[in-house]
Parts: structure tokens; sequence; C-alpha cells
């Protein structure tokens, strides 16, 4: 057994019944390739591919850990349905392509949370769906709504619906980390994407939510919302995904 790296954020869940329902909230659909994120020492790994045992489904688990990397290749060297990849999977989720749907999957590092999910939307193919475990406080924020939305709720909700599954104490985990998990799942809305740039749509929440406690004629100006027809005396977080998208595109046309 390895000794978890602290820098890495390596907490492993060690709780069968949890793994389980993690990888039993996943869609297995055949013909579509399966995301891993971080399988550490493959519990979740090992449980995900008896689950599609007999499906035309593709895996990738992505492992940025040498010692967790070697040893999966070691395991699964013989095994035609999996691919392990050794890297940062924040520089190689924008390099990965494929003709098929995809679905992410993965226990997530609670202190690169958001960066992977602002990831996996701006992947080249964007998944159908996605069940992770993340820190509980940040599974909240992630599938809050209106009154109380932030930024990432906003942002993952423009493109996602936001499911919070159940909560996993942190003593199911080995170490333990200092705060307790939830498991999340996001399943993809059907909007159009033809003409929208997310790099932009980004920035444009990003200045929206810059003044979370301000009316919005703080970040826009009269004009601006005149023309989206938004009540300026209104709050970031009064506004749904659907009407920041509506507003994006207003301004943006």
């Amino acid at each position: 057994m390895y000794e978890p790296v602290k820098s890495l954020g390596q907490n492993f869940l060690i709780k069968s019944s949890i793994v389980d329902l993690m990888v039993g909230s996943l869609d297995i659909v055949n013909g579509e390739d399966i995301i891993e994120i971080g399988p550490g020492h493959g519990v979740l790994t090992e449980a995900l591919l008896h689950r599609i045992s007999g499906r035309d489904v593709k895996v990738y688990s992505v492992e940025v850990d040498e010692r967790f990397a070697a040893k999966l290749l070691g395991m699964y060297a013989t095994e035609p349905s999996i691919e392990i990849v050794h890297a940062d999977i924040l520089k190689w989720l924008p390099t990965f392509t494929s003709d098929r749907k995809v679905r992410v999957f993965g226990s997530l590092p609670y202190y690169i949370t958001s960066p992977i999910l602002h990831a996996v939307i701006k992947m080249n193919v964007m998944p159908e769906s996605a069940v992770f475990l993340i820190q509980k406080e940040v599974a909240e924020k992630v599938c809050s709504k209106v009154p109380d939305a932030s930024y990432l709720s906003t942002f993952v909700q423009t493109f996602y619906d936001a499911e919070h599954l159940f909560n996993v104490p942190k003593m199911e985990f080995s170490p333990s980390p200092k705060v307790d998990g939830s498991v999340i799942k996001l399943t993809r809305k059907n909007i159009a994407m033809d003409h929208l740039s997310i790099e932009r749509y980004e920035g444009f929440l990003h200045r929206a939510f810059s003044h979370p406690r301000k009316m919005l004629n703080k970040p826009f100006s009269k004009e601006e919302l005149a023309k989206g027809g938004i009540n300026p005396k209104l709050r970031p977080q009064n506004l749904s995904p659907e009407e920041w998208l509506e507003f994006y595109g207003i301004l943006h046309a």
C-alpha cells in the first residue's frame, strides 16, 4: 500500500457500499467512453469495470501519481476495455477527443474541484453526464438554486442539471480528510452551443458575480441592463442560469 501524497489531495474511499452506490449512479451506455479521474488504488476502477463487463464501453483512467499509474497498468495490462493514462487531468482533458459520447466519473481531489469542473465543461466533447465525489460544502454550492445561487452553480447549471445524491462521512476515507464529502450527478442540458463561447461566457459570469452582495447596476451599465430587460436592483444570485444565458446572448448578439 502506497502512502498518500498530501499535496495531491489523496484521500481514498474504503467503504464498499459507497463505491457501489457511486458506480451505480453512473449512466452506462453501449458505444460510449467513460473518463475516470484519479483512480488511485483502483477501488472505484474495479467496480466500474465489473459494471461495464460485456458492454461496448471504453474507460480512460487518468492518474497523476506515477506510483498508482504503474500499479494500475500492471493490474489491467491485458484488459482491453480500459486505458490507464499517467497525466495531470487538467492538462489531459483539453487534449481528449472522441467520436463517441463521453461520461466522467471519479472521487475528485477537493483542492482542485472547481478547476476540474471547468475543464470538464470545456472539453472538446462535452460529457453527457458526470458523477463526482467532492467536498460537501462545494457540492452544496454547485447544486444551489436562486436565491442562493453562486458563480459556480450558475456556470455549471447553465450546461448541466446538478443533483445532490448522498453524503459521505469523512471517516469513510483513508486518510480521513477534515471535512465530509458528497456525491453529485451532472446531467447535460439540451442547449444550443453553436454560437456560444464558453470562455467568453465564463468571463461574463465572473464579471456578474464580482460583487455578489451588490445590485446588478454595479457590474453592468444602465444601458446593458435595459437592453437585457434586467431589473438593476436584483443581485447576481437572483437570476437563474437560463436568465444569465439569455442576458449574455442579448449583449453578445
